[in-house]
C-alpha cells in the first residue's frame, strides 16, 4: 500500500471508520518520491528537468568524479588560499565544459526503425534490434542505444550496453537494446535514446526518438517439470495401452490407422511394419465405441486470488496468479508440441477462441486477477469432441462443479492444481484425471 494505485476501494457495507482507517494506513505509506526515485520525466518541474538533463543524462560516472573533486578543490581553495588549488579546479570544470561544447556540436542526428518481438518473459532480457541511420553530415562518434525507461522495466548497466565508435554520415548500423521486463502484462515500448559520448566520455548528449512497440510479457517461467499431456490423456481415458483389453475395461478398440511419431506416444503402440515402409516412426491408432476425441484442447484459468480483499484494488501480491499462468503456457505448449490443437482459452468466466499462439499470449498476459466470491469459471461447454484441461490454484466447489458438468456432457477433462498456498497441497481427489504440480 505505498503506490498510488493502492488506494482503498470504499466497502458498501462496511463501517465507515475502517475504510477511513485504510486510508490513513495507505497516506502514511505513500512514496510521493517514486517518479523522481524511478528516473521519469519531470516535464512538470523545470527545475528537477534542468538538473536530470545537466546532472543525471550529461554527466558519465567519470564526469560526475571530475566535477565533484573539482567542486571540493574550489570550495577549500578558500581556506587554504591557494592559487594552485584554483587552477586544478579550473582545469577540471573546464575538461566538463570542452567535453560538453564538442558533445553538443557533434550531437547525434539520426533516425531510428525497431525490430521487437511480439512476446517476453518476465525476469528475461527483452531483445530489440534497433536500425540507426546517420542523417547528420558529421560522423556520430562513441555512440550507443537503449531503451527509453517504462514502468516495470528494468535497464542493463551502461558498461554492459553495445557501443559503435564511429558512423559516417548517411551511413547506418544495426544494434541491439535490452531490457528487462520485472512482471507480466502489457509493455508499450515508447522509444530509444541515442547516447554519444564523444570526444572523452565525460559527457554524454542523449537524443531520444520515438519507436513504439507493443510486448505481451508472460508470467516467468514455472520451473517445475509438468507430465506429457498425452500421457496424461492416455492414463485418463484408459484407450491407448497396449492395443488391446487385456489392461482395459469398457469396450473392445479396433486398429484405425497409423500416423507418424509424435512426443508422447507410448513405444508399445509403434506400427514396426508402417515404420519399415515409410522410414519414419509410426504410431497406431485405435478407435473404439466410447472413443472421446481429444484433437482440439480447451483451457481453463482460475483467475482468483484468495489474498484479494474487497477494499483493495489489487492484490497484494500475483506470484500465485502467475504460477497458474505459467503452468498453462506450458500445457498450451505441450499440447501444441504433441499434435493437439489449441482451441479456446477461458480466463474467468469468458472463453476466447484461438487461432494462433499469439493470441494465446495475449491473454495470458493481459488477463487481470478476479477476487474470490461469485461466479469464476465458465458455465457453458464450447464442444464434446475435444480435451478439457482446467488449471486451479485450489480444488474448491466451483472447481468440483464445472468438473462434474464437464463430465455429464461426455467429455474428457483434465484437472491440474498448483497450490494456491500449503494448505491447498494434496486436496485433488485421486484419479488419473487429476494432477497436482509442485510448486517450485
Amino acid at each position: 500500500m505505498n503506490e498510488l494505485a493502492d488506494r482503498p476501494v470504499r466497502v458498501a457495507d462496511e463501517f465507515i471508520a475502517i475504510h477511513w482507517w485504510r486510508m490513513l494506513r495507505w497516506f502514511s505509506n505513500l512514496r510521493l518520491y517514486s517518479r523522481w526515485s524511478s528516473r521519469y520525466e519531470l516535464a512538470s518541474n523545470p527545475l528537477r528537468k534542468f538538473i536530470r538533463r545537466v546532472f543525471y543524462e550529461g554527466l558519465t560516472r567519470s564526469g560526475k568524479i571530475i566535477f565533484f573533486c573539482s567542486l571540493i578543490i574550489f570550495l577549500q581553495s578558500y581556506r587554504v588560499g591557494s592559487s594552485f588549488l584554483l587552477i586544478t579546479s579550473a582545469l577540471g570544470f573546464s575538461m566538463l565544459a570542452w567535453s560538453a561544447l564538442l558533445g553538443y556540436f557533434y550531437k547525434p542526428r539520426v533516425s531510428v526503425q525497431r525490430q521487437s518481438a511480439e512476446t517476453a518473459v518476465a525476469g528475461e532480457q527483452l531483445h530489440s534490434q534497433i536500425r540507426v541511420r546517420n542523417e547528420g553530415s558529421l560522423a556520430l562518434n562513441n555512440f550507443a542505444v537503449r531503451e527509453l525507461l517504462v514502468p516495470q522495466g528494468k535497464w542493463p548497466h551502461e558498461w554492459q550496453r553495445e557501443y559503435r565508435t564511429t558512423l559516417a554520415p548517411g551511413q547506418e548500423t544495426v544494434l541491439t537494446v535490452s531490457l528487462e521486463p520485472r512482471s507480466r502484462g502489457v509493455m508499450n515500448l515508447s522509444g530509444v535514446a541515442v547516447h554519444s559520448y564523444f570526444p572523452f566520455f565525460l559527457t554524454r548528449y542523449t537524443s531520444k526518438l520515438e519507436a513504439t512497440a507493443k510486448v505481451y510479457i508472460l508470467p516467468p517461467t514455472l520451473k517445475a517439470t509438468v507430465p506429457s499431456l498425452r500421457h496424461v490423456a492416455e492414463q485418463a481415458s484408459k484407450r491407448m495401452s497396449l492395443g488391446n483389453d487385456n489392461a482395459r475395461e469398457g469396450p473392445a478398440m479396433e486398429y484405425a490407422y497409423s500416423r507418424p511419431y509424435q512426443t508422447g506416444d507410448s513405444l508399445r503402440r509403434l506400427d514396426h511394419r508402417a515404420s519399415s515402409r515409410r522410414g519414419e516412426p509410426m504410431s497406431k491408432i485405435f478407435e473404439g465405441a466410447d472413443e472421446i476425441r481429444r484433437d482440439k484442447v480447451h483451457l481453463i484459468v482460475d483467475l482468483t486470488v484468495v489474498d484479494f480483499k474487497l477494499w483493495q484494488r489489487r492484490p497484494d501480491s500475483e506470484q500465485p496468479l502467475d504460477e497458474r499462468l505459467a503452468l498453462a503456457v506450458e500445457i498450451g505448449l505441450s499440447a501444441q508440441n504433441e499434435g493437439f490443437t489449441l482451441s479456446a482459452l477461458a480466463t474467468g468466466t469468458q472463453w476466447h477462441k484461438l487461432e494462433n499462439l499469439f493470441q494465446f499470449y495475449q491473454h495470458i498476459a493481459s488477463c487481470l486477477p478476479q477476487r474470490l466470491g461469485g461466479v469464476s469459471l465458465p458455465d457453458t461447454v464450447l464442444a464434446e469432441d475435444g480435451l478439457y484441461i482446467l488449471v486451479i490454484g485450489r480444488w474448491d466447489n466451483a472447481a468440483q462443479t464445472l468438473v462434474e458438468k464437464l463430465q455429464q456432457a461426455g467429455v474428457l477433462v483434465l484437472v491440474f492444481l498448483i497450490a494456491e498456498s500449503a494448505a491447498d497441497v494434496g486436496t485433488l481427489p485421486t484419479g488419473s484425471y487429476y494432477v497436482e504440480v509442485p510448486r517450485p
